[in-house]
């Protein structure tokens, strides 16, 4: 069932991409086209919303979603045996695997509150756990295979920078839909998708072909 499950996955997320939004928004990932502060030029860049339609702020909690497949929410878990959970993963109620997201905040080198597009950001899980080692372990960057995200960056580190832009969908009651970018110093930004890795749909970065994603206030947030 699973391997049935797993070709559905990549069947219907290619032909989703095909059919229902490839063709209905643009992108740019180069890095440079954009300033990722607003003090260049002093151009102020726009703010990143919730589905609320509220900015998203630095350092406040949020799911993250995508609203493909019946949508589904990141999420942290430990797949591979690791003394600490370090797995960026993706529900897929399409394919019965449901559950609650990861809350995660966003960490931003500067004094603005509010988190804007084409920001170089840290993105961390905010997780509470007992475990002092594993505390430091949930900031998100890619790791060294096939370019699946996992958790163990470091803030400060440019290699580990992500950015958001905005994408226009042609899809019913969706609003504030974004494409997630992984943006390492002086190389073209990678698109943020998603693979099966072991059974489990994980966020991958790729060169192209980006999956969609909205943000929504935690409950305890």
């Amino acid at each position: 069932m699973k391997s049935i499950n797993i070709l559905m996955f990549l069947l219907v997320s290619s032909t989703l991409c095909l059919v229902s939004f490839c063709q209905s928004f643009t992108w740019d990932n180069n890095p440079i086209v954009l300033p990722t502060t607003t003090h260049d030029d002093n151009l102020v860049l726009p703010a990143v919303l919730d589905q609320d339609g509220d900015p998203v702020k630095i350092g406040k909690e949020y799911i993250i979603e995508t609203p493909i497949i019946e949508g589904g929410s990141v999420y942290l878990d430990n797949i591979g045996g690791h003394k600490c959970p370090n797995d960026v993963l993706l529900h897929i109620p399409y394919l019965g695997l449901t559950g609650d997201g990861t809350p995660v905040k966003f960490i931003l080198n500067d004094d603005d509150l509010v988190l804007r597009e084409m920001y170089a950001i840290h993105i961390m899980f905010s997780v509470r756990t007992s475990s002092t080692s594993c505390v430091n372990q949930t900031v998100w960057k890619v790791g060294d295979e096939k370019d699946f995200l996992v958790t163990g960056g470091t803030v400060g580190n440019e290699n580990t920078f992500f950015k958001m832009m905005k994408i226009e969908m042609e899809l019913p009651d969706l609003k504030n839909v974004y494409k997630l970018l992984y943006c390492p110093p002086q190389l073209v930004c990678k698109d943020v998708n998603g693979g099966f890795d072991n059974g489990y749909p994980r966020l991958q970065a790729l060169e192209d072909d980006p999956f969609p994603f909205v943000f929504v206030k935690a409950k305890d947030a």
